[in-house]
């Protein structure tokens, strides 16, 4: 690989190697062949990596983003002369129907059922949301009819899909997180987890080894790794909590921290 592009490596957290690879890769492709490029669907994280490398081979760079304000959203990178046809992106959403009265189906009981009956890995789903008396899918266009004839059940419930336009679903900008402000003696991963979903320091640890915990989408192992503003923490099985701001001192030094939080 050009020496230019392993300096961009620098600026990248290293657990997204082979992923900076792979954008590169499309952004040579588009470079070379004068056409563009789609991604999967990227985490926030992975979007502002994907925008920055597309930058630095003077490309362009759209998110789906910008159409439907999804957590996950997916990306095209393209030469100047490219106009945005909002097609392709190749994304559909689907309603997921089913009798709501008896049970509500959760994120992850979607999320599991689609990649084990579908066959599909994560990158291929976008979001999935659930809104107060509808719940939808998110997902590469290419899976839409797999997904009719293949998923009849979630979790035992009876399901089926109605396709819509992704523009016509309304994305609730409320989030359900409640900001909320704890005194914590530093920023390490294993305090604050402890101190956010009331656990013990022994407990945060083995969640964290045992790769339970997640630091802006990256599986995190270093139960001491210090963290900063702005990072987000996602714990499995029980919620996720963003630092938002330190706000001061208490007289014995802890750091005031507001957090942005949702428990599950």
């Amino acid at each position: 690989m050009n020496r230019s592009y392993q300096q961009l490596f620098q600026h990248f957290p290293k657990e997204e190697k082979a992923f900076i690879e792979q954008i590169i890769d499309f952004c040579q492709q588009a470079d070379r062949t004068y056409s563009y490029r789609l991604t999967p669907f990227l985490n926030p994280k992975q979007d502002e990596i994907a925008k920055s490398i597309a930058a630095h081979f003077q490309l362009r760079y759209w998110s789906s983003r910008n159409l439907i304000a999804t957590e996950y959203s997916r990306g095209i990178i393209a030469p100047d002369y490219y106009m945005l046809d909002e097609d392709d992106f190749e994304m559909s959403m689907l309603e997921v129907l089913y009798p709501r009265k008896y049970a509500t189906l959760t994120h992850s009981q979607i999320l599991g059922t689609l990649i084990n009956r579908l066959g599909v890995k994560r990158q291929y789903i976008g979001d999935i949301l659930l809104e107060k008396d509808h719940t939808y899918v998110l997902l590469d266009k290419r899976f839409v009819p797999l997904l009719m004839s293949e998923v009849e059940q979630i979790s035992r419930m009876p399901v089926s899909f109605e396709e819509c336009a992704v523009k016509s679903v309304v994305v609730d900008v409320l989030s359900d997180a409640s900001l909320e402000k704890i005194l914590i003696s530093s920023l390490r991963l294993d305090k604050l987890v402890a101190a956010v979903f009331r656990l013990a320091r022994s407990r945060a640890s083995q969640l964290i080894e045992a790769k339970q915990v997640k630091v802006d989408y990256l599986p995190i192992t270093q139960v001491g790794k210090s963290l900063e503003v702005g990072q987000l923490v996602s714990v499995r099985g029980f919620g996720r909590v963003r630092i938002k701001e330190i706000v001061g001192y208490s007289k014995n030094g802890k750091a005031k921290v507001e957090i942005e939080v949702i428990r599950k």
